[in-house]
């Protein structure tokens, strides 16, 4: 335990130590289901689900009212590992990324593979710790072609045979990106339970210019995130969920809460219908709306737009779309003593 627990403090105080020295600014993709992109929100949930297999796909487009929307879409898997330990256990996943926006078309793609450690910290089976890494590829790009500039107007009208007088060293850029996380798990049952995380990305600061700057590099961005889930009565659930994100000057809150409506079973699996709202401080309210159907989850939701861009988007915001599938083996057997499903 007392090993674990060294392990434990030392990744935490390498990942504050890394995020106090971002000092340049950039922003990453977000989705406003994050709870629906795990390993985008934290590579520590890798893993931590009850089942044998977990896929995971995301899309949104957001500012549909501009010219040019940005679209971003997400394919993820995850598993655990078998092992002979008995109170610990690995897990192994993989996520990509695909971004795209503007009139240049510019596009973020992403590799990561995430690998983390899951310690079973009591008897009982209820309290869990994970920690992750979370390697991988990422690859700017834009299409010059597709621009405009001030020296393309002859006076009258705008001619893309003269030359635009800009110069750029390169137009696309690959790096190395590593991430990593921390995330604790309180199960007591399937209707109870509290999730919470703190993850950290971009730990080695690449570089992110176009011009061969060095000085330019991509902050560190560290994430903050909780969920509950609290039965009320023999039907419905209550989730209440935040999270908070900083990446250089930037910074975003979400506040959520659903509520969940159990349906009667399908062949003995569970249903339930969840409805809800975000709010992403002075930002956008975001209503929300799940259906867990046999081995599927599928969220959708929508951003209203409540600042001051909202005069340009007509306070349209995003549409966003996740489904999830968990492929769970059902082998029968007897348990002797109280045993999470995340061992079965």
């Amino acid at each position: 335990m007392k090993k674990i627990k060294d392990i434990l403090f030392s990744v935490l105080g390498v990942l504050l130590l890394l995020y106090g020295e971002a000092g340049l600014y950039a922003q990453d993709i977000h989705y406003s289901q994050y709870n629906a992109t795990t390993q985008n929100l934290n590579p520590a949930q890798t893993g931590l689900f009850d089942g044998d297999w977990r896929f995971v796909g995301n899309f949104r487009t957001q500012w549909s009212a501009i010219p040019v929307p940005y679209k971003t879409f997400s394919l993820a898997g995850d598993t655990r590992l078998k092992t002979k330990l008995e109170n610990d256990v690995p897990a192994v996943g993989m996520q990509i990324n695909n971004d795209k926006s503007g009139d240049s078309k510019f596009t973020t793609t992403q590799v990561f593979l995430s690998g983390s450690y899951i310690k079973k910290l009591t008897s009982d089976s209820t309290n869990f710790v994970s920690v992750a890494l979370q390697p991988g590829i990422s690859t700017k790009a834009f299409n010059v072609n597709a621009l405009t500039f001030d020296n393309q107007y002859d006076g009258d009208q705008y001619d893309p045979s003269i030359a635009s007088g800009e110069n750029f060293s390169k137009t696309r850029i690959t790096y190395l990106d590593l991430g990593g996380g921390v995330a604790y798990l309180w199960r007591k049952n399937n209707r109870m339970k509290v999730n919470a995380g703190f993850s950290a990305f971009h730990l080695n600061r690449p570089k992110q210019s176009f011009f061969n700057n060095d000085e330019i590099k991509l902050d560190v961005k560290t994430v903050f995130t909780g969920i509950g889930q609290i039965p009320v009565s023999t039907k419905i659930d209550v989730l209440p969920s935040f999270m908070y994100q900083r990446q250089g000057k930037f910074n975003e809150t979400l506040l959520g809460l659903f509520g969940k409506y159990y349906l009667a079973p399908v062949n003995g699996q569970e249903a339930a219908f969840s409805l809800g709202a975000f709010y992403r401080v002075k930002d956008a309210f975001i209503l929300a709306a799940n259906m867990d159907y046999r081995s599927f989850n599928v969220g959708i939701s929508y951003d209203v737009n409540t600042s001051k861009l909202r005069e340009a988007t007509n306070r349209r915001g995003g549409f966003e779309i996740s489904v999830i599938y968990i492929f769970k083996k059902l082998v029968p057997f007897v348990a002797k003593k109280r045993v999470c499903p995340i061992y079965m």
